[in-house]
């Protein structure tokens, strides 16, 4: 069990339980078979890191929790930022196209009058 759990990091022995028995289990057999005993089933039923090791899973789990919460806010500042922008340049265009929808009419009423 310590060969096989010691390959594992403790978040894998958590998920990966049944894979973990099993492996368990061959391993078991291939020892005990040459005295006729054949082991068929091995559960790990509870697995209690120490408090130290559980502490610091918990401050790994705040940590991603906060990193993600950042991703999270600077997408929305991004998102914002590009809205507000396309905005602007929104507003930009209109505004330069109403002056050359001006200009053009002040021409055209320009050209129609004839002067002496």
């Amino acid at each position: 069990m310590r060969s096989e759990i010691g390959k594992l990091i403790l978040d894998d022995v958590f998920k990966e339980r049944d894979t973990l028995n099993k492996k368990i289990v061959d391993s078991i057999r291939s020892a005990v078979r040459k005295w006729g005993i054949e082991c068929m089933r091995y559960e790990i039923k509870n697995v209690q890191p120490p408090t130290r090791v559980l502490e610091a899973m918990q401050m790994q789990v705040e940590a991603e929790r906060k990193k993600r919460a950042a991703i999270l806010e600077s997408e929305g500042l991004r998102e914002a930022a590009i809205n507000k922008a396309t905005g602007e340049a929104q507003a930009l265009k209109i505004n330069a196209e109403s002056r050359s929808m001006a200009i053009k009419t002040i021409a055209d009423a320009m050209s129609q009058h004839v002067y002496f």
